[in-house]
């Protein structure tokens, strides 16, 4: 028999349980060895719910029973593959339409019977309704400690230690989140405080944490840090509230409440602000994006000798590998990618003359919306090497739970930012072919400042892929 196993783990507390992903395998391993059976696929769902289907790892154990790959498929315990009714049946009938069976290796389940399956669908029912009475209790619970100043649970905030039942600063990362306030109100933006953040190793103020853009923005935001608690900050869904519940907590803020608010101010400003890319002479800049990540990508410059005499080699490179080292995006010399979009630009403008690209003019929001996009598929291709990681043991539970954590707090805010763009418009190919006209002689005579604004005239995204291919999203 081919078994294929699958496992679940959401939160730290089933890991003390003994529930953890190491401990699930084990007894899956050793029941495999029992009944003679071949493992042919580890699938992994670590750090998250089983109140849906919606798991990368379940959706990839489909695909391959789909493809007659596995025989039976094995799990520690019914709850580890679902604790919803409904989904239990679809799965069965999944199984059934495929010839898998379904086992657990710690209770007694046979899907071939009728009296088998109404007994496990009545299991199910069960898990299901323990698991909304428990989630009821814990908001009540988490909503009324909120009430009385308390924290009401999770991992603590960086910055904190959670100590016989109270929040207590830990000032060795407590000095960190100062001084990332005190930068942010005195003018920094967010990626001169990650490069401070993301030093060489030696240097960095908070060794063994690699920060995120997004990390950066949930420390500015988080009214702990000023000794407020809050609760419902986030919906089930993940999406950010405008109602939550901020109370004064009764632990100690690390930032003083001044310097909170002012950052609060700060922030809410540049939100507000319209999208430009700065005073920087790199033109590009603002609309570059990267293809394979959909991270923006920004100029450098690289001198080959000294800086007083040498050669100045004017380039773009993608923000995310320059933060994280996670992309592969190559450097892109700014006179060859310039001269790719120019190129570019001209076939458009031809088109539109004689009438053949009236249909590819894009929505206001789609470079945007693509952006994210993009974003959220490179979050799942992250995802997948950090199970694949795991099953090879390259990691253990806890780190793999931990990365885990971090990508589905990326992918709350990236959804967050999806549905609030706005409704789009269209520019007409009138427009477009009117500015693009004499383009390639206005770009060449003109300043940097003034390139900027004549690329944003016609373009609302440029995604750049290696061998200096780009494709062209123009403004609506």
């Amino acid at each position: 028999m081919r078994a294929a196993l699958y496992s679940r783990v959401s939160t730290t507390m089933q890991a003390d349980d003994g529930f953890s992903l190491d401990a699930q395998f084990d007894r899956l391993r050793s029941f495999c060895d029992s009944q003679g059976w071949t493992i042919v696929g580890i699938y992994t769902d670590g750090g998250v719910s089983a109140k849906n289907t919606d798991r990368p790892e379940l959706q990839r154990l489909m695909k391959d029973i789909e493809a007659g790959d596995i025989d039976v498929v094995l799990v520690y315990k019914l709850d580890r593959l679902t604790r919803n009714v409904m989904d239990l049946y679809q799965l069965l009938q999944h199984f059934e339409r495929y010839r898998v069976g379904f086992k657990s290796a710690t209770e007694v389940f046979d899907t071939t019977s009728a009296m088998g399956r109404l007994f496990i669908t009545i299991v199910a029912a069960m898990a299901q309704w323990e698991r909304e009475q428990l989630a009821e209790r814990t908001r009540m619970g988490q909503l009324e400690m909120t009430r009385q100043g308390r924290w009401s649970g999770g991992k603590p905030a960086f910055g904190y230690d959670y100590t016989d039942g109270t929040l207590l600063p830990r000032e060795d990362q407590a000095q960190v989140v100062r001084e990332i306030f005190r930068r942010y109100v005195a003018g920094d933006g967010l990626k001169q405080i990650l490069n401070w953040l993301n030093k060489p190793a030696d240097m960095q103020p908070s060794p063994g944490t690699r920060w995120t853009q997004t990390a950066l923005k949930y420390v500015l935001r988080n009214p702990l840090y000023a000794g407020y608690v809050r609760y419902g900050y986030r919906t089930g869904g993940g999406r950010r509230t405008d109602d939550a519940v901020v109370v004064d907590g009764v632990h100690e803020g690390i930032v003083d409440r001044k310097t909170f608010e002012r950052a609060q101010d700060i922030r809410e400003g540049r939100a507000r602000m319209p999208s430009r890319s700065g005073t920087g002479t790199y033109s590009l800049t603002g609309v570059l994006r990267c293809g394979l990540c959909g991270s923006a990508m920004h100029g450098v410059s690289h001198y080959r000798t000294r800086k007083s005499d040498g050669k100045v080699y004017r380039q773009y490179m993608c923000v995310e590998k320059v933060h994280t080292k996670l992309c592969s995006m190559p450097r892109m010399m700014e006179s060859r990618l310039e001269e790719a979009i120019l190129s570019k630009l001209e076939a458009y403008h031809y088109d539109l003359l004689e009438g053949r690209a009236t249909d590819v003019v894009a929505d206001a929001d789609d470079g945007q919306s693509n952006n994210i996009d993009a974003a959220l598929n490179k979050l799942q291709e992250r995802r997948a090497r950090w199970m694949d990681a795991y099953d090879k043991e390259i990691i253990d539970s806890e780190q793999l739970r931990n990365r885990l954590q971090q990508l589905t707090e990326e992918e709350m805010d990236l959804r967050v930012q999806l549905q609030a763009l706005p409704t789009p418009q269209r520019r007409s190919p009138e427009m477009i072919a009117d500015i693009l006209r004499s383009f390639r002689a206005m770009w060449d005579t003109a300043e940097p400042s003034e390139r900027k604004e004549l690329i944003r005239a016609v373009v609302e995204r440029i995604d750049v892929h290696p061998n200096y291919e780009v494709t062209i999203h123009y403004a609506g």
